[in-house]
C-alpha cells in the first residue's frame, strides 16, 4: 500500500468520525429542546440591550425585499468566493507545474 492510500484512508476516516459527532451532538440538543447552533450575535445584543443600551443611529443596512432574493444574493455571494478561491488555488498549482518543469 502506498503512503498516499494511507492519508486518504485516514482523510476519510476522519471525515466519517466528524459527521458522526455532529449528528449525535445535534440529536442530543434536539432530544433535549435547545437551540444550539444560533450563533453569537442574539445572545450578544441580548447582553448588550441588557444594559439599557440606546442606539444612536438607525440601522441603515440593506434588507432585500423578499426571502428569495434574499437567498440568491446569499448564493450569489458563495459563488463568487468559491470561484475567487479556485481561482487561487488554481493559480498556486499551475505555478508549481511550471517551476517543476524547469
Amino acid at each position: 500500500m502506498k503512503k498516499g492510500h494511507i492519508y486518504e484512508i485516514l482523510f476519510l476516516v476522519a471525515i466519517v468520525i466528524f459527521v458522526g459527532i455532529f449528528f449525535y451532538t445535534d440529536a442530543s440538543m434536539k432530544a433535549a429542546g435547545v437551540e444550539g447552533w444560533g450563533g453569537t450575535d442574539g445572545e450578544g445584543s441580548a447582553i448588550v440591550e441588557a444594559t439599557g443600551y440606546v442606539p444612536w443611529i438607525e440601522d441603515t443596512a440593506f434588507t432585500p425585499p423578499s426571502g428569495e432574493i434574499e437567498s440568491c444574493l446569499f448564493s450569489l455571494q458563495g459563488v463568487i468566493g468559491g470561484l475567487l478561491i479556485g481561482w487561487v488555488f488554481g493559480s498556486w498549482r499551475t505555478e508549481r507545474r511550471l517551476k517543476s518543469k524547469n
